[in-house]
């Protein structure tokens, strides 16, 4: 299905412009200046198990995901898939990888379920940022943000104690979300990867915690207790519970492991 810029009249157009200003990237940009973003636009239908794109091939558009779920992953040299995160309805999707001078897809994406994207090309990105100065500027300081977020993961993951990643995890978790009641972004067999520890030693350590009454369960969900216990049974100073002026740069970012995104759908989510 293609799509024509600009026309209210059009409703793929006009779903696209409102799904776009509904996303961190594009919340700020006024209306008239997204629509040179759909020339070219199309929209994708993809079957479950099927690949948006592989990793390594050239990335000539970016995407915004319409409806379903995708598994974003890079082989791992064992032959195994390591999965990095899951997308979905209103998120943007590798469009930082559009910035490269020669634009490669960092991950390979393949629908969890059946799914619509749109597919926006890259040129019209590139284009908004040079007729946009103050678009540009803004990006420039999300992508700063996400860099202050990637350093704080790097941290996370060299800590050695993997009961002490769990914990700074589910801290980080609790003040994104500002409530005890957590919801995990991921399947807790794909946290344990991210958080380099066994799916076992993940699962040991939640029953752990449980047993000693510092975390409830409501699977796939974790209550949080007894904050201030959870954190001295590994070691760990509790954190300022204050959520007002919490800086984003010192968080670990929307998921464990973002990357290739500038931010994820945060409205309407939870």
């Amino acid at each position: 299905m293609q799509l024509r810029a600009g026309s209210e009249r059009d409703r793929p157009a006009a779903e696209l412009i409102g799904m776009l200003e509904r996303t961190p990237m594009f919340a700020r940009v006024d209306r008239q200046v997204l629509s040179p973003l759909l020339v070219g636009a199309e929209s994708l239908h993809l079957h479950s198990r099927q690949h948006l794109f592989y990793m390594g091939q050239q990335a000539t558009h970016f995407y915004l995901v319409k409806a379903g779920a995708l598994t974003l992953y890079r082989p791992s040299y064992t032959g195994d898939n390591k999965v990095f995160r899951t997308v979905e309805k209103g998120d943007l999707l590798v469009e930082t990888a559009m910035f490269l001078s020669q634009p490669e897809y960092p991950l390979s994406a393949q629908a969890a379920t059946d799914v619509i994207v749109y597919r926006i090309p890259r040129d019209n990105l590139l284009q908004l940022c040079r007729a946009c100065p103050d678009f540009s500027l803004a990006m420039l300081s999300g992508m700063a943000e996400r860099i202050s977020q990637s350093l704080n993961r790097i941290d996370l993951l060299t800590i050695g104690n993997a009961a002490q990643r769990l914990v700074l995890y589910l801290m980080d978790l609790y003040i994104q979300q500002r409530r005890a009641w957590l919801v995990l972004p991921v399947a807790q067999s794909v946290l344990a990867r991210q958080l380099n520890i066994t799916p076992e030693t993940l699962s040991r350590q939640l029953s752990s915690f449980r047993r000693s009454g510092l975390i409830g369960d409501n699977h796939p969900d974790v209550v949080l207790l007894d904050i201030e216990g959870l954190c001295r049974s590994v070691g760990l100073p509790p954190p300022d519970l204050k959520f007002e002026g919490e800086s984003a740069a010192r968080r670990l970012g929307s998921s464990l492991f973002d990357c290739c995104n500038y931010a994820s759908q945060v409205l309407g989510k939870r």
